[in-house]
């Protein structure tokens, strides 16, 4: 993991591969954020952030604040959710914060990732 796959990722949304419509088809908005905000999830979402984001100097990087502001954006036209597409940003931060970091794995924030490429 690196720096060039932080680029990819940002390259897959600013092309419209990620999310993607088949992300949010059938969703049940409040009853998606309403099961994010609940243990196990909101406890592994926290300490992923902790261990990933917690580091201001990676989680101010120029290429994250793209990726939130491009995933947020295209979520909200997609969905036309503000809530939705603070929380897919948000996830989408994280997920660039782990690539730039490298390092080892983590199941969460990979099976986070995956969860959006294989949606």
């Amino acid at each position: 993991m690196s720096r060039s796959d932080v680029n990819i990722l940002l390259q897959d949304l600013k092309e419209g591969r990620l999310p993607g419509e088949r992300n949010f088809k059938g969703l049940d908005v409040d009853a998606y954020l309403d099961e994010r905000d609940e243990a196990p999830f909101a406890d592994e979402w926290m300490q992923a952030y902790e261990r990933y984001a917690g580091d201001s100097s990676v989680a101010e990087d120029e290429v994250l604040r793209q990726i939130r502001e491009t995933a947020f954006k295209r979520t909200l036209s997609l969905t036309g959710e503000p809530e939705l597409a603070g929380y897919v940003s948000d996830d989408f931060g994280l997920i660039g914060c782990y690539l730039l970091q490298g390092g080892e794995q983590d199941a969460f924030v990979e099976r986070l990732y995956e969860g959006y490429v294989k949606a």
